[in-house]
């Protein structure tokens, strides 16, 4: 999430700053806000499966999964398998 929320806002500020830069005697006001409205809704909906995928191992990096975890986890898959088969 943090990934994610810094990514969205460092994309749309960079984005309107080219904007106005490249319209500075003129800035259309009205067109960049809703540019910049719907790319801050599609950004984060774009880039969740490369912010998840970076997150959760940047998590794995700095919290490593102990042996206990590991046999938890395949217990409770085996548990889950054969109950829905």
């Amino acid at each position: 999430m943090t990934v994610a929320i810094t990514l969205n806002i460092g994309l749309v500020m960079v984005a309107m700053g080219v904007a106005v830069a490249l319209t500075v005697p003129d800035v259309p006001v009205l067109t960049l806000y809703v540019v910049l409205m719907v790319s801050a809704v599609a950004i984060p909906v774009g880039t969740w499966p490369l912010t998840h995928t970076l997150w959760s191992a940047i998590d794995l990096r700095v919290r490593p999964v102990s042996v206990a975890e590991a046999d938890d986890a395949r217990s409770w898959v085996v548990a889950h398998r054969d109950s829905t088969a």
